[in-house]
């Protein structure tokens, strides 16, 4: 079997994620796998996998994840940028977002998410 390059590995996870598909998000995870955003939560392991994959359930209809093709790749890094679409009454708001996605031997070691909420200032003020 072929190993797949960080960025490819990187992507299917994110794609997994995004998608809700938690067997391919889990399996592409280190056990030890951490998630950090700065303004919402920790998520650690394959439990916060299965969390992140929950709580973007959750938002299905009101958030859409896009992951944009373009990737950067330096060692086991991997830039990733992100659209995240929010549906609101009054319209939409577009939050751009940048994930850095760390792969060690085939698997997703740690995600680190920044976003613009710039957009989402403007709305509530």
């Amino acid at each position: 079997m072929l190993e797949q390059s960080p960025s490819s590995v990187a992507l299917s996870w994110m794609w997994a994620v995004v998608s809700g598909d938690v067997d391919t998000a889990i399996r592409l995870s280190s056990p030890s796998i951490i998630f950090t955003n700065s303004h919402v939560r920790r998520y650690e392991g394959h439990q916060g996998v299965r969390d992140i994959v929950s709580d973007l359930s959750r938002l299905s209809g009101f958030v859409t994840n896009v992951v944009d093709g373009d990737v950067l790749e330096d060692g086991v890094v991997v830039a990733l940028r992100r659209v995240q679409r929010f549906t609101l009454p009054s319209g939409g708001i577009e939050v751009r977002a940048c994930s850095f996605v760390e792969v060690e031997d085939g698997v997703v070691t740690r995600w680190a998410d920044y976003q613009n909420l710039e957009a989402i200032d403007v709305v509530v003020g």
